[in-house]
């Protein structure tokens, strides 16, 4: 199975429970390069992608998943490690995320919860204000 699809079921069930937003798999293809991604015994057990803003050197974390059956034992951490490393090779400053779940994870793992104004302009204009999800920044050092 490609990577792509892979992906598409690693996050499936989340997209089901309304916590991540579908992705079309032609577009994950195309975004490829933006996944940082997690095996276990050759399974795909972990992914987020980090996608360049072109703007305030920042970059957007998303589709960020962990299969159910292995939350709770360190993935998100593994997973943001090479987050920030993938952040840093780019040179972004700054890391954030848009999130209707996990806020106490993104807390817990030193983000700062900010407001729509904080975002990239170009961002701000394609915010979901129906979805009112929550913003949260991380410094990249």
């Amino acid at each position: 199975m490609d990577k792509a699809s892979q992906i598409l079921n690693l996050i499936q069930p989340f997209v089901d429970q309304g916590k991540i937003l579908p992705r079309a798999k032609e577009e994950i293809e195309k975004n490829i390069n933006d996944f940082v991604l997690l095996y276990q015994a050759d399974q795909l057990v972990a992914c987020a992608g980090l996608k360049n803003c072109q703007e305030g050197s920042m970059g957007e974390i998303y589709s960020l998943a962990v299969t159910q059956s292995l939350q709770s034992t360190g993935l998100s951490s593994k997973l943001l490690e090479k987050l920030l490393t993938k952040a840093k090779k780019k040179k972004f400053s700054k890391i954030f995320a848009l999130t209707k779940f996990g806020t106490h994870w993104f807390i817990k793992n030193g983000f700062t919860q900010m407001n729509i104004t904080n975002l990239p302009k170009k961002r701000q204009q394609y915010f979901n204000h129906d979805r009112n999800s929550s913003i949260f920044f991380k410094e990249v050092s």
